[in-house]
């Protein structure tokens, strides 16, 4: 996966310096640094997250599984900065954020004290786990006037995720007694983090009310795969990013 993403960073790259060079004599990049704020909202491929994990109990293995309602679609802040190099050339450096919650339901195929391979099915479920993306994404970028209030900025490149996510963990059970048919679980929650390294790729609109002053809009898909292995629960992937759309100010210097 990483191979394929620097594979295609170096190749966009390329034509974003040879596109630079041919229009660099007629579409000029004048200004030297840029600041970008925009709200906006993140639209995840899926809203659903499961995990399988396994415990011991009465000397058999039990098995558990999770299923993370997460929100599809939700806010997004973005922040942004980056400054010119040569030409219609520079790199920037943008950070987003998103916070929202979800609920997971879990089902647990518990082992029988008295009877064995006879598991039986208990369920629970959990509310308000938050879930909480942060994205560093590093920019290699291509600005092209295409009048002297309006230009456009195109940018690819490696994106750093850091996710906060909160996860089931330490089922407990209580058996309902004799004939052991009926059991049932709690669980607690708990909150872990991990990073990964993805990629982004987007392009930006800005309209100048001023030599420094403006207005835009932004569109950009990033993502990227972040395992979590809570102790106690259940192991699991969740995608994060996603495609990225809003709008805001823009400062140029």
């Amino acid at each position: 996966m990483m191979k394929r993403v620097f594979r295609l960073t170096v190749c966009v790259f390329g034509l974003m310096v040879l596109s630079s060079q041919a229009f660099a004599q007629a579409l000029p990049w004048e200004d030297r640094a840029y600041v970008n704020v925009n709200y906006g909202m993140q639209v995840r491929s899926t809203s659903l997250v499961t995990g399988n994990g396994t415990f011991d109990l009465y000397g058999e293995s039990g098995k558990l599984t999770t299923a993370h309602e997460i929100d599809s679609q939700a806010p997004v802040i973005d922040v942004g900065v980056g400054v010119r190099v040569f030409g219609n050339f520079g790199v920037g450096l943008t950070y987003s954020r998103l916070s929202t919650k979800g609920s997971a339901a879990v089902i647990a195929e518990v082992p029988s004290p008295i009877y064995y391979d006879q598991p039986r099915t208990a369920t629970s479920t959990a509310t308000g786990l938050e879930h909480v993306e942060e994205g560093f994404h590093f920019q290699a970028v291509w600005m092209l006037p295409i009048t002297e209030r309006l230009d456009v900025a195109f940018s690819v490149g490696p994106s750093l995720f850091k996710l906060s996510q909160g996860v089931v963990t330490e089922p407990k059970f209580l058996e309902a007694g004799p004939p052991y048919t009926v059991v049932t679980m709690t669980t607690s929650v708990a909150t872990v983090s991990d990073s990964q390294i993805g990629f982004n790729v987007g392009a930006d609109l800005t309209y100048r009310f001023a030599n420094n002053f403006g207005v835009g809009a932004m569109v950009r898909y990033a993502g990227a795969t972040v395992g979590l292995a809570p102790e106690g629960g259940t192991a699991m992937d969740v995608k994060v990013g996603g495609f990225q759309f809003g709008g805001g100010l823009r400062l140029r210097f």
